[in-house]
Formats: C-alpha cells, sequence, structure tokens
C-alpha cells in the first residue's frame, strides 16, 4: 500500500487524528480507536462471513477481535485509486510472539487452544459459508506428492545441475519417503470422518496461524488478528501451522515441542484422532515441498542462494525431526 491508499479512508463515517506505517499497511488513530487500513485479498462475501464469526467470539469473550468497519455504502471493502481491494478494521498494537521466548510461545498455544473452543459457527442456511471449507488433506497430499515427482523429473533431465538442484536430488528419496508414508497413514486414519464431524459442528480454524498474526498488547494479553483465511477445518491444523514453524526455528528441540503440545493440551484436551491427525501432518515434509515449489514456479536459470541454505538447514534437522516425531508417534 501506498499513501494514495489512504484517501480511501475518505469514505468513511469516520474522523481521522494521524495516520503511520505499519508492516504493508496503515495505523490509523480515530475517534473510534484504533483502526488498520490494509490491503486485502479476499472477496466482500468472504469478509461478511469472518465478521459473523468474529462477532460470535466476541460474544463468547473474545475482545480483540480485528472487526471490520463498513464504508458509506455499506461494504466491507474498498476499492483506492490503483484499483486495490482494501479493508478498515478494528486493531490492537503490541508485540509480536517471539519464536525464541518460550514464555510466549507457551501462552500463544494456549491462547489458540482457547480461541478454537470459542470458533464455532454452523453455517446458515441460504449463505456462502458452506463454500468456505478446508481442502480435504489427502487431496492436497496426492498433488504436492505429485508436484514433487514433476519437480525431481526434471531436474533430472538437466545437464548443468546448480549446488539447489544437486543437493534436491541427494535428498529426495528420503523426503519424498516420508510424503508417501504421512499420505499412507492418513488414509488409514480416521481423518474422513473427523473433517467430516468437525465441520457439520461448525468448527473454524483462523487458517494461518503463526507468530506474525499473534501479538502481546501488554502483560498475560494476547492479540490474535488477521482471520481471512478463517475456515471450516480440523482445528489441529491451526496447531500443526503454529508448532512446526516454532519447531523448525527451534530446531526440533523435543522438550519444546512437548511444552507446545502440553501448552494447548492444558485448554483443550486433544482426542486421539486428533492427535493422529496433528502427527500425521507433523510427518509430512512440508518445508521441502515448498522450497520445491517455489524453484519450479521461479526462472529455473537463477535460484536463491538462500534457497540452498534453506534445503541444507532443512536436511541437517532431519535427524532431530524424526526423532521428536518418533516419541509423539
Amino acid at each position: 500500500m501506498n499513501e494514495k491508499s489512504l484517501k480511501v479512508l475518505e469514505q468513511y463515517e469516520i474522523e481521522v487524528i494521524s495516520t503511520r506505517r505499519g508492516r504493508g499497511s496503515y495505523i490509523c488513530e480515530t475517534n473510534l480507536g484504533k483502526k488498520l487500513l490494509a490491503g486485502c485479498g479476499s472477496s466482500e462475501k468472504k469478509m461478511v462471513f469472518v465478521n459473523r464469526v468474529l462477532e460470535a467470539m466476541r460474544q463468547k469473550g473474545y475482545l480483540y477481535a480485528d472487526i471490520a468497519m463498513e464504508n458509506r455504502e455499506g461494504k466491507l471493502l474498498t476499492t483506492d485509486r490503483e484499483e486495490e481491494a482494501c479493508i478498515l478494521k478494528d486493531w490492537y498494537e503490541g508485540r509480536e510472539c517471539d519464536t525464541k521466548s518460550m514464555a510466549d510461545v507457551e501462552q500463544t498455544a494456549r491462547r489458540l487452544a482457547q480461541l478454537h473452543r470459542m470458533m464455532y459457527l454452523p453455517p446458515e442456511p441460504e449463505s456462502d459459508d458452506g463454500n468456505y471449507v478446508g481442502e480435504d488433506l489427502q487431496e492436497e497430499f496426492l498433488r504436492h506428492n505429485r508436484e514433487l515427482r514433476k519437480v525431481y523429473a526434471f531436474i533430472r533431465k538437466r545437464k548443468q545441475k546448480n549446488g539447489f538442484e544437486i543437493l534436491f536430488l541427494n535428498c529426495f528419496r528420503m523426503f519424498y519417503e516420508q510424503a508417501q508414508e504421512a499420505l499412507e497413514q492418513l488414509r488409514g486414519s480416521g481423518y474422513a470422518a473427523l473433517r467430516e464431524e468437525m465441520c457439520r459442528r461448525g468448527a473454524l480454524c483462523h487458517g494461518n496461524f503463526n507468530q506474525h498474526n499473534v501479538w502481546f498488547p501488554g502483560r498475560n494479553q494476547i492479540f490474535v488478528g488477521n482471520f481471512d483465511k478463517c475456515r471450516y477445518d480440523v482445528q489441529e491444523t491451526d496447531l500443526y501451522q503454529f508448532m512446526r514453524k516454532i519447531m523448525e526455528k527451534q530446531e526440533w528441540q523435543q522438550n519444546n515441542g512437548y511444552r507446545i503440545l502440553d501448552s494447548y493440551d492444558r485448554e483443550r484436551t486433544m482426542g486421539k484422532q486428533q492427535r493422529d491427525y496433528l502427527y500425521i501432518r507433523l510427518l509430512y515434509p512440508e518445508k521441502f515441498w515448498k522450497l520445491a515449489n517455489q524453484y519450479y514456479n521461479r526462472k529455473k536459470a537463477w535460484v536463491p542462494e538462500k534457497n540452498r541454505e534453506k534445503l541444507e538447514a532443512l536436511i541437517s534437522q532431519q535427524n532431530r525431526r524424526n526423532a521428536f516425531l518418533k516419541t509423539i508417534e
């Protein structure tokens, strides 16, 4: 977003006192409190759905809901001069969750479990709610595995290979076998029944739960924002997303993994099906697939050095990752 985007504020019934830059956004001090003006890649209908979710959570006691404000036309999305869709929503500032601090990480895991207890909203009849369902994980794994094989075949045919490509070929079998194992375990688990039950009950997940969407406004206060990827799904998807990021950054230290699981479990106890699901998600080598996908969708003639370094780090962590997975299997 640029300063021209601030003109969209004129389309709201609001008095703007001051503005300053945030991360890809503008933080606005207004007569109605602190607001965030940010670009939005979701549709108007999706944001109406997200607002319904947040309103329901607020009624259940979540005080930090970043609910979007309607403009003068009664719409949640407003187009700026660059034809970019923007949204203006309630905002609460604080420091971002520190991935190196287990105190922050444990508090965040507890907050996530608390949110999951609130995040139930049965789809309304004759609405689009039923469209906001997460992809079937079996289909996702199948697609990712096909893509991994495609990248492997492409690199093998290249006559001159760079450092990333040589490293990829050398470690491919190790990660691909794990990807296949995760798929087979998913097929033999109770995932289909769990997913169906969660969606029937109206269980929702944040959809993009990571440290960048978690802030600490004050002591023992945690603000979780940016629910625009919210959807009906197995809620432990959020725990997986957060846990994988933290464990990668902390090089799969077993004790820290147990502390995350224990912190979540104290607020919302997981059953066997949920634990099996979480294990299978952690077993799948998603970071390896992401690196392969980034490589294939960029110009193959040039691979950033950072991608090779990321792959080296992934390989170096594999033994510790496997050791942790074995303890929670």
